[in-house]
């Protein structure tokens, strides 16, 4: 009976409900005080049913702590001057059981961060409107159905998070949030968008997926700076044409009712566009000529026929997904497509491709088309990528459409001054002459200084020309890989544009010095060589770079201080012949690796 009556009172104690005094006892002195030191409040994941009411007034001393302080200023040796404190500027309240937000709320005046996600709040109090320093806002995963007028006061707001949550109907009022940067509304109710969001032109990512929307107001248009829309799981019928986001990077409609292709016509910045399961029937070719830069194009299940030989224009696709259409016939000029990695056709009943073909995946498949391209085909003889005779090369009116130069694979040694001298008319900004046999580069191809992608991979350069640094001063993308090249000219350490160079497969035994002064580079490929060392302080001349690949050198040694190029968001060192870091560590990861080297910089006494 005794242990019976015991465990009735322990089940009462677990299961009691939580009161106001357990909330207020969750904030200690210690966290007070912490708190004003570092400006920042973590109250994270403690199941509060409410915020304790320390937190609304941790900006002002009690009754105690003033007579403490007068006694505390009296000591001058006193270390520990607490009364020196931080506004508090960050609060974190996610992942509790928070129902509702207090009006005292505005005694944070200097609020730049507030997260309060994983809750159970259903409103929100007008005094919100209160934090005119606000910048960053967390407000997902709660019930909340509507928001107060005043929220829209919030001036200052960068980032707001309403994920998850039911709101059904969104104010024009969110117009006035004019410095909104980032705006995520997926998985609400959403049937409709207000006008009022066109003038979030500061806008750079807008998510919308999981809502019921039916179009898109016009007025999205004029959100110029936008680089991700993602519209994906909605009832989209129709979508007005895109071309004025002319910085727009990711397009995703996938999950809609998409009869047509959008009209993108103008996204010059377009990397990434998924349509996949809509109800496509065909490809606008009117669209593909101004996508050169798109890398990734999902259109799978849909209800496409046909594909037009003007898909060819995508030359920088790395990622074509066709499965699961109507599709019979794949044109051979896809072969021949120079960036094209993952090329998918299941689920269609295609003729020219044997079944057997196609489960080989895609270099299989490439090398077949490949071999079923006719130089006198119609099919090919005006695409931009045809197959050249020794006397055969695009003319000008081609390169002029596609602004492209492409010889990829024509087993070239030269290339006649004429070709260069068309694509200089032309201003063709891609010259792909990949996969030849050039031992040099002629000084006619320095007239195309519209150039801002070239391609020199797997030839038998063994030294570049100074000029190209001086002449094709707008060149982004180099790619010089699979050559025999051991240096570069110093000239290109003034191709200030240049953001990525791939060097890869040569016989580098060190990193070429210009590529230090190259202040804009992002990506730096490096991989295959015979490099033995790291230069870091020439690294950290290198402020934007976020790629780095070293793998496959002689490199014997890794200085720590490589930890402390934090920018970095891939570093791969495989395949080298240091001991440390060891394999397992590599294995985990770019901020694992980086987090090793800097725990083993020396201590200065």
């Amino acid at each position: 009976m005794k242990a019976a009556s015991k465990r009735k009172i322990n089940n009462l104690c677990v299961f009691r409900q939580r009161t106001k005094n357990d909330d207020n006892s969750e904030l200690s002195m210690d966290i007070v005080l912490t708190a004003r030191k570092t400006g920042k409040l973590c109250l994270s994941s403690r199941g509060l049913s409410s915020v304790p009411d320390r937190v609304w007034t941790i900006n002002e001393l009690t009754e105690e702590e003033l007579k403490d302080l007068q006694v505390d200023l009296r000591n001058s040796d006193n270390q520990n001057k607490w009364w020196e404190y931080e506004p508090l500027k960050s609060l974190d309240l996610s992942s509790n059981s928070l129902t509702k937000l207090s009006e005292d709320v505005k005694y944070l005046g200097d609020l730049v961060n507030l997260d309060i996600h994983d809750n159970l709040l259903e409103s929100l109090p007008e005094e919100i409107g209160s934090l005119t320093k606000l910048r960053k806002l967390n407000l997902s995963s709660n019930k909340l159905r509507t928001l107060p007028c005043k929220f829209f006061s919030l001036a200052e707001l960068r980032c707001l998070d309403l994920k998850s949550n039911l709101i059904k109907e969104l104010s024009p009022a969110i117009g006035d949030l004019v410095m909104l940067e980032y705006l995520n509304l997926s998985s609400n109710e959403l049937t409709s968008l207000p006008a009022g969001l066109g003038y979030l032109v500061r806008l750079i990512a807008l998510d919308l997926n999981h809502n019921k929307l039916k179009e898109l107001p016009p007025d999205v248009m004029s959100m110029r700076a936008l680089k991700k829309l993602d519209v994906s799981n909605n009832r989209l019928e129709v979508v007005h044409p895109l071309g004025e986001l002319r910085k727009i990077e990711r397009l995703d409609f996938h999950m809609n009712n998409l009869s047509s292709f959008p009209d993108v016509n103008g996204c010059t910045s377009l990397h990434e566009l998924c349509l996949s399961h809509n109800s496509i029937t065909e490809i606008d070719v009117n669209c593909l000529e101004s996508l050169g830069q798109l890398k990734i194009l999902n259109l799978s299940n849909n209800e496409i026929e046909v594909v037009p030989e003007e898909i060819i224009m995508l030359i920088n696709v790395e990622q074509l997904d066709l499965s699961y259409n109507n599709i019979s016939d794949i044109p051979g000029c896809v072969g021949v497509m120079p960036n094209l990695q993952n090329f998918a056709i299941d689920g269609n009943k295609v003729r020219n491709i044997r079944r057997d073909i196609v489960s080989c995946g895609t270099p299989r498949i490439m090398q077949h088309l490949r071999q079923t391209i006719n130089p006198t085909n119609t099919e090919t003889s005006n695409s931009p990528l045809r197959v050249c005779s020794a006397n055969s090369y695009p003319d000008k009116y081609t390169m002029r459409n596609a602004k492209l130069l492409s010889l990829v694979g024509q087993n070239l040694a030269e290339v006649p001054d004429e070709v260069f001298e068309n694509a200089k008319e032309a201003e063709v900004t891609c010259v792909d002459l990949s996969r030849n046999k050039l031992q040099e580069l002629t000084d006619a191809m320095s007239k195309v200084t519209s150039t801002t992608d070239l391609k020199l991979s797997y030839n038998l350069l063994t030294e570049l020309p100074k000029w190209l640094g001086e002449s094709l001063e707008r060149l982004r993308y180099l790619d010089l890989s699979k050559n025999l090249l051991t240096s570069l000219p110093a000239s290109l350490s003034q191709l200030r544009l240049l953001v990525e160079i791939n060097i890869s497969f040569n016989k580098f035994e060190e990193m070429p010095e210009c590529i230090y002064e190259i202040a804009g580079l992002e990506i730096l490929i490096a991989n295959d060589n015979k490099m033995s060392c790291i230069n870091v302080p020439a690294l950290s001349n290198l402020k934007r770079l976020a790629h780095l690949d070293l793998s496959n050198n002689n490199i014997g040694y890794v200085p720590p201080e490589l930890g402390n190029l934090k920018n970095l968001r891939m570093l791969s060192l495989s395949g080298n012949c240091f001991k440390q870091p060891r394999q397992a560590t590599l294995m985990k990861g770019t901020e694992e690796i980086l987090a090793y080297l800097r725990n083993r910089i020396p201590t200065q006494m």
